[in-house]
């Protein structure tokens, strides 16, 4: 069988700030928005992951005040870095961890001025067709042969959502792998009629299977939504 033809999103890479900010002052909000287009869009490839992360650099008095909430609410912390603290958050924990990110003050930042705490939630998806709700046919790791994009792990084929709702800010990155066929116009509105925030005109790319037969080229393309 022939591999597919795919086209990707990716939003936003490193060098361009490395993710969407989501102009939403509440984190629940954020969540809550973030939430609407996984239901929409979407479908789980596997369970998602969520920590509450608190960054080293801020003042001493409120990182404290955070360490002791997370504990009190999550226990332990489950990893310690030297930029960073994080406690895993079951899904019945999340509300309560939102509700403590909504009553953070303008104070809870880094010297750097970033968020000093966030909910972090990383979640492996593939997109749906909206017609059925089911994923798009050829449209995953395995009609690929699991060709790797990168050295950070990802998969041709594969999506990925990745969110931060932090006490100042919070931001949204986006790894989605469309058809690469006359279903791509159709499928990339559909996203950004549900996505929080819009896509970048830049960042897209389409992802050729070689002649060999054993990998791909890509090439960036314009925009599929300004055509």
């Amino acid at each position: 069988m022939s591999r597919p033809e795919l086209v990707t999103y990716d939003g936003l890479p490193a060098a361009s700030g490395g993710a969407h900010a989501m102009r939403m002052r509440k984190p629940s909000a954020a969540a809550a928005k973030v939430d609407a287009f996984l239901g929409a869009c979407t479908t789980p490839a596997r369970d998602s992951s969520s920590v509450l992360r608190i960054r080293a650099g801020g003042a001493e008095a409120r990182s404290e005040h955070w360490r002791a909430l997370a504990t009190e609410m999550l226990g332990g912390p489950s990893r310690t870095e030297r930029t960073h603290q994080e406690w895993r958050v079951r899904q019945d924990g999340l509300s309560d961890v939102l509700a403590a990110l909504d009553a953070a003050t303008s104070d809870d930042v880094t010297r750097f001025g970033s968020p000093l705490a966030a909910l972090v939630l990383s979640a492996a998806v593939r997109l749906v067709d909206p017609n059925d709700g089911a994923p798009y046919a050829g449209v995953s790791a395995e009609a690929t042969g699991g060709f790797a994009v990168d050295g950070y792990g990802r998969t041709l084929g594969a999506s990925g959502v990745r969110a931060a709702f932090g006490t100042t800010a919070s931001s949204l990155s986006l790894w989605l792998a469309f058809p690469g066929d006359v279903r791509l116009d159709a499928a990339a509105s559909h996203v950004q009629a549900h996505a929080p925030v819009r896509l970048s005109a830049k960042h897209w790319r389409r992802w050729t299977p070689a002649r060999s037969g054993d990998g791909y080229g890509s090439a960036r393309i314009p925009s599929p939504l300004t055509r």
